[in-house]
């Protein structure tokens, strides 16, 4: 009877793990459909986002050979000179590395942001000298119609008040061309209208080292967005020194950085930075949070969304970016409190990062 009921139990368990395992099975080809889904939704996405920028890039094709030598584009390729009023830009790389334990804001000219529509922005020739009055390093200026809502001719007025900008204090900052950049012209553009540094997505770009050499070749730094490891190594290995970690939450973000290597094939630092989303209408308090750990983490630069540095108005645009770059700590003082008194901060300043 002992033996009848041990058998029993061995059988009963023996049918117990085959289903756990076969349930087990059942699930790991479950998710692996979905994610065999996900990314050829992805890849369709990609596909159709690269075919609809070209359609765009015929206009400057045809321009170019309407015009001929004559075109900005050539003028510059050909001798090196920009159009009258556009000097050269800074060094995105030099100008944007932190240094005494701060980070650098990149704040982003968007007038479609996520959340909806941003109405009412100044002019660059007066937002260039808010964002760099209020501590910026760099300003990304968004010119993809259907994402960034900014026009090239936008672009250019920025630069050119950097340029003016040099009988300034502070003096000029770097400006960043955001685009879905899928063809060497949009650089030759961007370089030919004084473009510090592009924005290149990993995963949009399937000759990316080659657009990372052209790019190197026309001094324009090119910050690569990347979303895994891999996407970021191959952009460290195709020549890249301005990682931008994306579509990632806290988290992952500070994983992420423990993975990726501190300096490149030629032993030169490789700045990380990170695109942060918002997570509701007004994010503000979240990103300067997040920006405060980012920077004890060893990332150089964070790009907050247009919610988090335009929600609350113009008036603290300057307040935003300050808390972002300062030197609290979310274990002493949280974002609203330094908002509210910002003498709390406790920090120690050095001569070289004052402005005033």
């Amino acid at each position: 009877m002992i033996t009848i009921t041990v058998y029993a139990v061995l059988l009963i368990s023996i049918l117990l793990i085959s289903n756990v395992s076969s349930l087990k099975r059942s699930i790991s080809c479950k998710d692996n459909f979905h994610l065999a889904a996900e990314n050829a939704r992805n890849s369709a996405s990609l596909s159709l986002i690269k075919k609809g920028k070209m359609k765009t890039l015929e206009k400057i094709y045809n321009d170019l050979s309407e015009k001929g030598k004559d075109h900005p584009i050539n003028i510059f390729l050909d001798s090196g000179v920009r159009p009258y009023g556009i000097g050269n830009p800074k060094d995105f790389y030099n100008t944007t590395k932190s240094s005494s334990g701060t980070i650098t804001v990149l704040p982003e000219f968007n007038k479609k942001a996520k959340t909806g529509f941003i109405i009412g922005l100044p002019a660059p020739e007066i937002m260039g000298g808010v964002l760099r009055d209020a501590g910026a390093k760099a300003i990304i200026v968004s010119v993809d119609s259907k994402s960034g809502g900014a026009t090239i001719e936008e672009f250019e007025r920025f630069t050119r008040e950097q340029t003016r900008a040099r009988i300034f204090m502070p003096g000029p900052i770097a400006i960043v061309w955001n685009d879905v950049v899928v063809d060497k012209i949009q650089i030759s553009y961007a370089a030919t209208l004084g473009a510090a540094g592009i924005v290149l997505q990993a995963d949009l770009i399937d000759n990316l080292p080659e657009l990372i050499a052209y790019s190197r070749s026309l001094k324009v730094e090119p910050i690569v967005l990347s979303k895994d490891a891999d996407e970021a190594l191959f952009a460290i290995q195709a020549g890249s020194r301005c990682i931008c970690l994306h579509m990632l939450e806290e988290s992952k973000l500070l994983e992420l950085k423990k993975q990726l290597p501190l300096k490149d094939a030629n032993n030169q630092d490789i700045l990380y930075s990170a695109k942060l989303r918002p997570e509701s209408d007004f994010s503000t308090y979240s990103e300067i949070d997040i920006s405060w750990v980012l920077r004890d983490n060893g990332f150089s630069s964070v790009w907050p969304s247009p919610e988090a540095v335009y929600a609350t108005g113009m008036p603290d645009v300057y307040t935003s970016i300050i808390a972002m770059k300062a030197k609290a700590s979310r274990v002493y003082l949280s974002p609203r409190q330094f908002l509210m008194d910002r003498k709390n901060e406790g920090a120690t300043e050095f001569l070289g990062d004052i402005y005033y």
